[in-house]
């Protein structure tokens, strides 16, 4: 069907659900961890409320995003697909035995892990892994048919065989080879609980801006609530410095929105005009440009070009890269600016901080393979060579970078918290910071590129709603483009008295069978 046809038809269907009573109803839509909320209720039949997200981890790319909507009690997994494609955000599902088989996305692109693929769909009900979604125990300890209950989290993950392309969109591959490696440090299965515990204790100890950031890079989901909470501190945050506003804009985008309309700011014109960043603040400030591929203008006060600069100024003789000239270098901020100044590595004059950054890197490597910061290993500094290499497309197997034989990823595993976040230093407990840094890197291996750059730029504005209640919504002031990989929109509305629904029921059956025909004719 037509999809302009079948949005139409999915408008149609709400205003005559409309017809019979009023339903206040709030709905966000975003690229990356977010909700959205849907009115599928009917005066006779109890509604639940779901948070669903599908993801695939070719692209690292989202099929739907976070949202959260309504869905009658007694719902199965069935139900569901038929929910969400009855309202256009898919274009088909087969569910069989309480697998997902198949699913076809808005864009038609379909996703086959049916019994004879290789690939295949994984169903994690409430952080929880499950074969399928058939049967469960009621109260009683009886096995029944399954149907969620209120306040469900539903992951379904597209899992791949398909490593597919890792472009990083303004990323260009550098004309030589930065990399001494032969080949590419194998994934192990231990990256994935690590990611998942991580994440985990990230959401339960953080409502940093960094953290949801770190959330919608890896695909991780989270309620709406917790989004609107970091959403709405941002937007109530006065006087932020350099960094804080540089990781608000990296957060408001990864949440789906354009960080030069949020809530009526501009947090991108902010940057673009703050006056003395320092040089930490400069690199997170590139990186936030960066991250949306973020228009700035030439002869702006902090255009890339002087932020570039700056960056370079920070290197000492010795290669390494300094927050204060005169200092000593620091791991941690050197391997950060390689991120930073990766996508621009095809310019001579970058390409030989970039070499010379590198080698003074790789000598600072301890032999047990871990990099410091001061006399102890360090669990940030190992995070962020980690994202520098991977930013750079160099291997973990480089043999610059493996000390001993002890590559960087069996270096960060051992600040591992077993179910739990990373530490700062060995044998601590799991630190906020550290954490967010380590899933960042080990994202960074998955997918062989820079977690911070999104794979397609968002668009939509939006804005908080500052009503009295606890728990603030955010509603958008304009309709926005929608990506197919970041649905990059975020809008709230509370549906309000609709008079003449009746007229306005007749006038939309007019442009469907208007625009039925014209498709026909076409």
């Amino acid at each position: 069907m037509n999809p302009l046809i079948r949005k139409s038809v999915a408008i149609l269907s709400c205003l005559l659900l409309l017809g019979g009573q009023l339903l206040p109803a709030y709905a966000l839509d975003a690229g990356s961890p977010s909700s959205d909320v849907l009115p599928i209720s009917s005066e006779q039949q109890q509604n639940i409320t779901l948070t669903v997200s599908i993801f695939e981890n070719v692209g690292r790319g989202w099929i739907l995003n976070p949202i959260q909507l309504q869905c009658p009690s007694g719902s199965g997994l069935e139900d569901l697909m038929e929910i969400l494609d009855q309202y256009a955000y898919l274009d088909g599902a087969e569910v069989s035995d309480g697998k997902l088989m198949t699913l076809t996305d808005d864009a038609g692109k379909e996703y086959d892990g049916g019994p004879d693929q290789e690939d295949e769909w994984l169903i994690i009900l409430n952080g929880i892994e499950r074969d399928n979604l058939k049967y469960m125990t009621d109260e009683n300890g009886d096995m029944v048919d399954f149907a969620f209950q209120d306040g469900d989290t539903l992951q379904l993950v597209f899992s791949s065989t398909d490593t597919g392309d890792s472009d990083t969109l303004t990323v260009s591959t550098p004309s030589h080879s930065l990399s001494t490696a032969d080949e590419d440090l194998p994934w192990d299965a231990e990256y994935d609980d690590a990611m998942r515990a991580g994440c985990g204790w990230l959401k339960t100890n953080s409502d940093s801006p960094l953290a949801l950031t770190v959330f919608g890079a890896i695909g991780y989901t989270i309620d709406y609530k917790y989004l609107n909470r970091i959403l709405l501190a941002i937007h109530q945050q006065q006087s932020p410095t350099g960094i804080e506003l540089s990781q608000d804009i990296l957060c408001v985008s990864f949440s789906g929105i354009s960080a030069e309309n949020f809530s009526g700011q501009n947090l991108l014109q902010q940057l673009i005009t703050f006056p003395d960043l320092d040089r930490i603040g400069t690199v997170y400030g590139l990186l936030a440009y960066d991250c949306n591929s973020y228009d700035v203008p030439s002869d702006a006060l902090n255009s890339r070009d002087a932020m570039l600069n700056i960056i370079m100024a920070g290197q000492n003789p010795d290669g390494g890269i300094t927050n204060i000239q005169g200092e000593e270098s620091d791991v941690f901020l050197t391997a950060l600016s390689l991120a930073a100044l990766a996508p621009y590595r095809d310019d001579e004059t970058i390409a030989a901080c970039i070499d010379r950054a590198l080698q003074w890197l790789s000598e600072q490597q301890g032999n047990d393979g871990f990099f410091y910061s001061g006399r102890y290993e360090s669990c940030q500094a190992t995070s962020a060579v980690i994202l520098a290499l991977s930013s750079l497309s160099i291997s973990l197997t480089d043999e610059r970078f493996c000390a001993n034989g002890h590559n960087l990823m069996e270096a960060l595993m051992q600040f591992n918290v077993e179910n739990s976040g990373f530490s700062e230093q060995l044998e601590d407990s799991p630190s906020v910071e550290a954490t967010e840094l380590a899933l960042l890197a080990i994202c960074s291996l998955k997918t062989g590129r820079n977690p911070l750059i999104l794979r397609s730029p968002v668009t939509g504005s939006g804005s908080i709603d500052f009503s009295e209640s606890s728990e603030p919504a955010l509603e958008s002031s304009a309709p926005s483009e929608t990506e197919n990989d970041t649905r990059s929109q975020i809008h709230v509305g509370l549906i309000s008295a609709i008079s003449g629904v009746s007229v306005g029921i007749a006038i939309m059956l007019a442009v469907l069978l208007h625009l039925k025909n014209k498709y026909k004719q076409d």
